[in-house]
């Protein structure tokens, strides 16, 4: 199928066919990539979370820092008020920018593990944020758990998305 522009869309002024210009993004399509957001923090904050408090290594500096981004809204900065800022984002704010990225992202199938390298590239800013002191082991266990906890986080969110309604096909 060509990517050029329908003609008669462009001279009516009528909105082309799904099959032409891929997912349109709405109300709807927002809500449920913003509930697969939601549902891959659910799934990936055990193993975030979890593992290096079993290991004792778990370290609230950087979500406290982190938090400071809540005095915008007249929140204290807590381990609370980062936690919450860091679930929101990753609930509402991430599976947005998925639905306008997505659709340049490889693999070109299956289409949800597209959400698997948006979660890659996200997971380079969270190192840079949340980057832990301590030793080697340290360091590498944060390297492993947040990139596999990113790789859940984008595999659930690019699932949810085509399981339902599909991930967005932007023509350029």
């Amino acid at each position: 199928m060509s990517k050029e522009p329908n003609p008669k869309s462009t001279i009516t002024g009528e909105e082309p066919a799904l099959d032409e210009a891929g997912l349109l993004i709405t109300f709807r399509v927002i809500a449920i990539a913003m509930g697969g957001g939601l549902l891959g923090m659910l799934l990936m904050l055990p193993l975030l979370g979890g593992v290096p408090i079993v290991f004792n290594i778990f370290q609230t500096e950087s979500i406290i820092e982190f938090a400071q981004f809540g005095g915008y809204l007249g929140f204290e900065p807590s381990l609370a008020v980062g936690i919450v800022l860091f679930v929101v984002g990753g609930a509402t704010i991430l599976p947005v920018l998925f639905l306008i990225a997505g659709a340049f992202l490889p693999p070109e199938e299956p289409r949800y593990l597209r959400g698997m390298t948006f979660a890659s590239i996200t997971w380079v800013g969270f190192l840079f944020a949340f980057w832990p002191t301590g030793g080697l082991l340290t360091v590498g266990l944060f390297i492993i758990i947040s990139l596999v906890s990113h790789w859940i986080y984008g595999i659930t969110l690019g699932y949810v998305l085509h399981r339902t309604v599909g991930i967005p096909q932007h023509s350029v």
